[in-house]
């Protein structure tokens, strides 16, 4: 199951994130108490892969624990702390169709809410009806017994007062049975089932000749409810199903650096009592990794033959030739292992090519590394840089324990990387990349260099407020000096980087833009219509008024990036002050997307290009509510415009960067199913891409 979003409150200095999109890979970015480690904690003890329950005691915000949790004699139950929303994957989705009526529609996706008792709710969307088990059959069933047991005839005059009293006996005992079900609306629980089991049993002391048809008729009419309410309802099922199919969050925070020589008895004495500890994780995962058992490596280093001569026995030539098989086939295991690792750790290390060597002398596990510098001389593991031994016991953790048992599972680290040189932490970079494949992915870092400048879109800044307080933000970026500036700091090393790398550069208003334009580019393309080549780069600007300083910023290095604004008043404000400054006699160099799809004059967005229905739709999912234009809204300009115009007079509050949200959305939907867009959108899109395209053409005969 992917999580989507996730939304933490109550916990420690948060008192609500609201709500925050996870990507394949996630960064959240602040300075130090700013709240990342709170907020990855939080989400970790959701679903630990480990057991590790909430505790209000110390992580319920400390300024409102006596009055808001101890006041009300809370037991954690009236307390949320972590939500998290999940897409349920296709095969789920046919499970839990089974359950449902053919009326009702198997939901796609499920929020998830962890309270500080443990507890943990549903909420689905589609909504699933809880259908309640109400005691009416019964109720019907009781009556028709009463009015039975008033009909009682005496076999014989003899016994006439013996029946009536009888009669007056079963009344009573039907009244007083209706009142003690009467109340209850739904019968699915202990004391339901309870109330039913006696009366089962109750009524059968009533049998006799006379009433056997009575007692018979009302057990048939008892015994299916009761079959009923032992079993939990259609959404009990659906939420035990969702159960046990949430992922697992792994939790690494201490990354237990390798010893260059392990004494294996200690090693495998600790395995057993605490395989959690760090260093303990670390060496297991380095036998794991490349198929060794370490009780075997040590077994194997049993020499016989020294024994016996240490007692003064005679050695034979067996003994010598057993113990000579045994170290043999050690040295062959070890030599096999050494080759394995030292492949595949070079495939994710680049800066140098490395052969490591597993060596066992005794009961002594080494581990020698040679570089392709001077590769005859085998230094200990403990005398590399810090940052080798820092990655090659991450790698190692990492890669054995997303692959071994936690397949599927959400992995968190909390500041990787800290001892690397700034190489190496982009190279971590492409390692998460790799892991997020078959793992979601969350780290917490305030380094420029362990944020990915080419996905700016997945980075979280978490700040401090006035108040001590965590805030989370994701559309924009914050005005806190100390967290933005391992943004800026990434998003200049990514542009710096591509203004050596390539000189076709559009600089482009927000994220939105970004989004649209690469997947209108590749179905563009794949129906074999003008699209962008793959050597021109779009750049987001993060808002018009930004847009000037990227493009100097472009100029300093003598590459003039092609700038592409939005048809409307802020773009052509834009549009003039650019002429007038950065592009001087070079007005082709800046393009209206009005004109460009020959609407010159009105007020057109990238959004304009997919059309009403398709936005709409899109931020249907993101809002989970659905908005709807009048004629008067679309008067209002871009569609942009006229959805905000809606929005106001509908009284529904739009997100800061609910454009980005919209557009992420639908990329990653079309993506995922396979969609394919109409004529119409494609055909005004090529209109785009051709203006694009010949705009650089020109530039380059011109060069």
């Amino acid at each position: 199951m992917k999580a989507i979003r996730f939304r933490v409150q109550n916990f420690r200095n948060i008192d609500d994130s609201d709500w925050i999109s996870l990507e394949k890979v996630t960064a959240f970015v602040g300075r130090n108490e700013s709240g990342k480690t709170a907020l990855l904690k939080a989400l970790h003890k959701f679903n630990p892969a480990t057991p590790e329950p909430y505790d209000p005691q110390r992580e319920f915000p400390r300024d409102r624990y006596t009055r808001d949790y101890v006041s009300n004699g809370s037991k954690g139950e009236d307390w949320p702390v972590c939500m998290v929303e999940f897409e349920i994957p296709e095969g789920l989705r046919k499970e839990i169709e089974k359950l449902l009526k053919k009326e009702e529609k198997s939901p796609k996706k499920v929020t998830a809410t962890r309270y500080y008792d443990g507890t943990l709710k549903f909420e689905y969307a589609s909504a699933i009806e809880k259908k309640p088990l109400t005691p009416e059959s019964v109720l019907c069933a009781l009556d028709a017994f009463a009015s039975s047991a008033r009909r009682l005839i005496a076999p014989d005059p003899g016994q006439a007062e013996a029946t009536a009293a009888q009669r007056t006996e079963l009344v009573n005992w039907t009244t007083g049975w209706k009142d003690k079900l009467k109340d209850k609306n739904d019968l699915r629980d202990e004391e339901g089932v309870e109330r039913l089991s006696i009366l089962r049993a109750e009524v059968e002391n009533y049998s006799d000749p006379q009433t056997a048809d009575m007692v018979e008729t009302l057990q048939k009419v008892i015994e299916p409810v009761l079959d009923v309410a032992k079993e939990p309802s259609v959404i009990d099922q659906i939420d035990e199903m969702i159960k046990q199919n949430l992922p697992v969050l792994i939790y690494f925070e201490n990354y237990g650096i390798l010893d260059s020589a392990i004494w294996l008895p200690r090693f495998i004495e600790d395995l057993e009592q605490d395989p959690n500890e760090s260093r303990v994780r670390t060496i297991n995962a380095m036998f794991q990794h490349v198929g060794l058992d370490p009780k075997e490596i040590t077994e194997l280093g049993d020499v016989h033959t020294l024994e016996a001569q240490r007692r003064g026995y005679h050695v034979e030539p067996e003994q010598i030739t057993a113990d000579l098989q045994r170290i043999d086939g050690r040295a062959i295991k070890l030599n096999s292992a050494s080759m394995d690792i030292s492949k595949k750790f070079s495939e994710w290390w680049s800066q140098r090519r490395h052969k490591i060597r597993y060596q066992a002398d005794g009961n002594y596990f080494r581990i020698w590394i040679a570089d392709d510098r001077r590769e005859d001389v085998q230094i200990e593991l403990e005398a590399r840089s810090k940052g080798f031994q820092w990655f090659f016991s991450f790698y190692l953790v990492f890669l054995v324990e997303s692959e071994n048992g936690h397949k599927d599972a959400i992995l968190l680290l909390d500041e990787p990387g800290l001892h690397l040189h700034p190489t190496a932490q982009q190279k971590l970079i492409a390692f998460f990349e790799k892991l997020s494949e078959t793992n979601q992915l969350a780290y917490t870092t305030h380094s420029p260099f362990l944020i990915d400048g080419e996905h700016l879109h997945r980075v979280r800044p978490v700040t401090e407020d006035d108040t001590g307080h965590s805030r989370i933000t994701a559309e924009t970026w914050p005005k806190d000096r100390e967290t933005i500036f391992p943004l800026q700091a990434a998003a200049g090393y990514a542009m710096m980087r591509g203004l050596f790398q390539h000189h076709k550069n559009v600089l482009v208003e927000g994220m939105s833009d970004f989004y649209y334009l690469h997947a209108l580019s590749q179905q563009c393309a794949k129906s074999g219509r003008i699209a962008l080549p793959d050597d021109i780069y779009i750049t987001p600007c993060g808002g018009t008024k930004h847009v000037g300083h990227f493009a100097s910023m472009f100029l300093g290095h003598k590459v003039r990036p092609l700038v592409l604004l939005d048809g409307d008043d802020a773009g052509r404000a834009r549009q003039n002050a650019l002429m007038k400054e950065l592009y001087v006699d070079h007005n082709s160099g800046v393009l209206m997307l009005d004109d460009v799809l020959n609407r010159s004059g009105e007020e057109v967005e990238i959004e304009d290009i997919l059309g009403e229905c398709l936005v709409l739709k899109g931020l249907e999912a993101v809002l989970d509510k659905g908005l709807k234009l009048n004629q008067s809204d679309r008067s209002a300009g871009s569609l942009p415009s006229q959805i905000k115009a809606a929005a106001k007079h509908q009284k529904l509050n739009l997100p800061e960067g609910w454009k980005a949200l919209v557009a992420s959305h639908l990329v990653s939907s079309w993506a995922e199913k396979g969609t394919t867009l109409s004529d119409e959108v494609l055909d005004t899109a090529t209109l785009l891409f051709s203006a694009l395209n010949e705009w650089f053409e020109n530039a380059d005969a011109m060069s």
